[in-house]
């Protein structure tokens, strides 16, 4: 049988095809891929000491159902097998990192890729209080937040890194789930905002990380706002203001004259002190403001009745921002 030249080559091209192409296919099966190939996630992201964590790994460079993987802790083979791709455990405390080797085999490959994560739990503390917010001497509270206030929140890492001075982090602030671009930033651990008058607390959140990506932590606070409220107190001419006993709604007065002193706690007067307005009743008849504004001294002309002291105390900077107290002395 004689074979032309065209039909020679033809037919060692198809020899040369049933040889070579198998031997592809095997090359294709054994394309290795790179530790930058897997992808490892941890919910929740940012974990707390001695909290339930899950570890994902996921890739779309190869099928990780089909690879064989081992999941070790130091010396310690936790977990093994096919399609292994998540790992739970309980995180550690404070300062004491989770680290884990991860080998992944994918199917029909040669070799393994090595994946390592480390998970360090983080707390962060969230502590807030009124800046401007008026509490009285000996006051052993902090100052409540009011509608139209100004409220301080620092975020306090518990980490031994930055503890001891040698931390650098970065904060992101949220208010109500919007990111304040302002108060966020490297060591901005503190963020002052004004509040709504027509919102009745607020939701700060914080997310903290360092600059070297050991640390990462994320808290939020939910702050509720107070009425300001004026509690009278009487000032002894010998001992002061008294403190320690407040007159309520009513009280007997049994001196020839007696000083009120009206305390607005919360009231934004803490560097508005020249919006402040006070407006001072007697029985309905308005008296002129003391030279203290928050004192006023009653002399009855005659015993038997009653006097009613109103006070009126107004941030005239601030929509809405007023308190009232009454006062009822029997003569």
């Amino acid at each position: 049988m004689k074979f032309t030249k065209t039909k020679l080559f033809l037919i060692v091209v198809f020899i040369l095809g049933i040889i070579i192409l198998p031997g592809l296919s095997v090359a294709e099966t054994q394309i290795e891929i790179q530790e930058g190939d897997i992808t490892i996630e941890t919910s929740p992201k940012n974990p707390q000491p001695y909290q339930d964590v899950t570890i994902n790994i996921s890739s779309y460079a190869t099928d990780l159902t089909k690879a064989i993987i081992t999941w070790q802790s130091g010396s310690n083979t936790v977990l093994y097998g096919i399609g292994k791709t998540s790992y739970s455990f309980k995180t550690n405390g404070v300062g004491s990192a989770n680290i884990f080797n991860i080998s992944i085999t994918p199917a029909g490959s040669l070799s393994s890729v090595i994946k390592k994560i480390a998970v360090y739990p983080s707390e962060i503390e969230m502590m807030w209080e009124s800046v401007d917010g008026y509490t009285p001497p000996f006051y052993k509270g902090r100052s409540l937040p009011i509608g139209g206030g100004l409220i301080k929140v620092v975020a306090i890492p518990n980490t031994k890194t930055i503890q001891s001075g040698n931390g650098s982090i970065s904060y992101t602030w949220k208010n109500s789930d919007s990111v304040i671009d302002t108060a966020s930033g490297y060591n901005k651990n503190s963020y002052v905002f004004k509040n709504s008058m027509f919102d009745d607390i607020n939701n700060i959140s914080v997310e903290a990380s360092s600059v070297a990506g050991n640390y990462s932590a994320a808290n939020s606070v939910s702050i509720p706002l107070y009425k300001p409220k004026i509690i009278f107190y009487k000032k002894s001419p010998t001992d002061g203001i008294l403190y320690n006993n407040s007159l309520g709604k009513e009280s007997a007065m049994n001196e020839d004259e007696v000083t009120l002193v009206a305390e607005p706690y919360f009231m934004s007067i803490v560097g508005n002190e020249d919006s402040i307005n006070y407006a001072w009743k007697i029985n309905s008849n308005t008296v002129a403001t003391p030279s203290k504004k928050t004192e006023i001294t009653v002399r009855p002309t005659s015993r038997g009745g009653y006097a009613i002291i109103d006070l009126a105390i107004e941030n005239i900077g601030e929509l809405f921002q007023k308190v009232t107290g009454q006062l009822k002395i029997t003569l």
